[in-house]
C-alpha cells in the first residue's frame, strides 16, 4: 500500500488492498477450518462444518465490496489520469507476484475439496493475475508514458473480481438458506422410492447440506398395511437405496400407515 501511494498507482494500490483482504480471508479460513473440525455437541448436533460456509460468505462479500470500490475509483481516475512512478510500481508488483504465486501453490490442492479454501484460493489467483497486469502496465508506462493503463487495468481487475465472486456468493447463500444441493433431483428420489410395490407414497421431503459436501435427507414414507410387521427391514432397505443411488450419506425416514403426523394423509398431494 505504501508502494501504491509513493508511485501514485491505483492499480498497485488495488493489488495491495487485494493482498490485505487475502491475508484477512486466509486468517478467517484457517479459523473456520479449526472450528469445523470440532466434534458435534448436544447444543450443535450437526457439528460446526457450516463455519466454513460462513467464512466463504464473509470473504466473498468483502471481495465484492472491494471490487465495487475499485470500479468507482478506476472510473474517476480514468477521466483524470495522473503520472505514475513506474520504477517503484514495478519493483513492488514483482514482490507481490512472487508472494501470490507461492500462496496459490500452497492452496491449490485443498481448493478442490472445500468451499472455504476455494474462496481463499480465488482471492489469491485474482491477486496473482492482478500482479502480472500491474507489472506489464508499469513497464509500458515507463517506456511510453501510457498512464491511462493504470485505471484501465484497475477497471478490468475489478470487473473480473465481481464476475468470479458471484457464483461463490450464490452458492454460499444457497447452502446457508438450506437449499436443495446442486445436482440433486428431489422428484427423481421420490419416484424411485414410490416405484417399490410396498410404498404408497413419499412426502415431506427435505434435502440439505451443511458444508457443500455432506448431504442430509429427511422424509415421511407411507407403507402398505401388509408391511406393518416388516418396518425395520423396509426402513433399512429404503435408506440403503437412497444412500447408494443418490449418494446421500444421512437419511432419516418416518414410516407411516394411513395418517401423516405432519398433517397430510397418505395418497394426497
Amino acid at each position: 500500500m505504501v508502494g501504491g501511494i509513493m508511485s501514485n498507482s491505483l492499480a498497485l494500490l488495488s493489488d495491495a488492498v487485494h493482498n490485505l483482504s487475502d491475508t484477512s480471508s486466509l486468517g478467517i479460513s484457517w479459523l473456520a477450518r479449526r472450528i469445523a473440525a470440532k466434534e458435534r455437541t448436544p447444543s450443535h448436533s450437526f457439528g460446526f462444518k457450516r463455519a466454513e460456509v460462513l467464512a466463504s460468505l464473509v470473504n466473498t462479500v468483502a471481495l465484492v465490496g472491494i471490487g465495487l470500490f475499485l470500479l468507482v475509483e478506476a472510473g474517476r481516475k480514468f477521466y483524470h489520469p495522473e503520472p505514475v512512478v513506474g520504477g517503484v510500481m514495478l519493483v513492488v508488483a514483482v514482490i507481490g507476484l512472487l508472494g501470490n504465486l507461492f500462496t496459490a501453490w500452497l492452496l491449490h490442492g485443498d481448493s478442490k475439496e472445500s468451499l472455504n479454501i476455494r474462496s481463499a484460493y480465488l482471492h489469491i489467483v485474482m491477486d496473482t493475475l492482478s500482479s502480472v497486469g500491474v507489472i506489464a502496465a508499469a513497464i509500458l508506462m515507463m517506456l511510453f508514458g501510457w498512464y491511462w493503463l493504470d485505471p484501465l487495468l484497475t477497471l478490468v481487475v475489478s470487473l473480473y473480481v465481481l464476475r468470479e465472486s458471484w457464483p461463490l456468493l450464490k452458492t454460499s447463500v444457497h447452502i446457508l438458506m438450506q437449499g436443495t444441493p446442486e445436482g440433486i433431483d428431489v422428484k427423481k428420489i421420490i419416484a424411485a422410492v414410490e416405484e417399490r410395490n410396498d410404498v404408497i407414497d413419499m412426502h415431506h421431503v427435505h434435502i440439505w447440506t451443511t458444508d457443500g459436501k455432506e448431504l442430509f435427507l429427511e422424509a415421511h414414507v407411507t407403507l402398505c398395511d401388509s408391511m406393518k410387521n416388516s418396518t425395520d427391514g423396509m426402513l433399512e432397505s429404503i435408506s440403503r437405496q437412497i444412500r447408494d443411488v443418490f449418494s446421500i450419506s444421512h437419511v432419516t425416514l418416518q414410516i407411516e400407515f394411513g395418517a401423516c403426523i405432519g398433517g397430510r394423509c397418505s395418497g394426497n398431494d
